[in-house]
C-alpha cells in the first residue's frame, strides 16, 4: 500500500512539473508575441513565475492562476516590466508598462 502512495505522489508531482513547464513557455510565447507587436526587445529570454494559486473560471471551475513577470526595452538601455497573468490556459492579462518609444 505505500509503494501505491508514493506511486501517485510521484505521478502527481510529475504531472505538475509537466503543466507548470508547459504554462511557462506558453506564457514566455505570449510575452515575446507582445514584445515584437510593440517593437520591443524581449530581455532574459524569459518569464517568472511570481504568484501561483486557484481561482474559478467563468464557468465555475477551478484552476490554476499563474502570475510571471517579464522585462523588455525600446532603446536598449532602460528596463521595462511586463506581466502575464492566466487561468488554466487562458491569458486573463498581458500588460507592459508605459515605455519610451526608440526613435532613430
Amino acid at each position: 500500500m505505500p509503494e501505491l502512495i508514493l506511486l501517485i505522489v510521484v505521478g502527481l508531482l510529475l504531472w505538475y512539473w509537466q503543466d507548470a513547464m508547459r504554462a511557462k513557455e506558453f506564457a514566455r510565447g505570449k510575452a515575446y508575441a507582445a514584445c515584437l507587436q510593440a517593437n520591443t526587445h524581449f530581455l532574459d529570454d524569459s518569464v517568472q513565475l511570481v504568484n501561483i494559486g486557484l481561482r474559478r473560471n467563468t464557468q465555475g471551475s477551478v484552476r490554476i492562476r499563474r502570475c510571471y513577470v517579464f522585462e523588455f526595452s525600446s532603446d536598449g538601455s532602460q528596463r521595462y516590466h511586463g506581466n502575464v497573468e492566466m487561468l488554466g490556459r487562458d491569458i486573463m492579462q498581458l500588460q507592459m508598462e508605459a515605455y519610451r518609444e526608440f526613435v532613430e
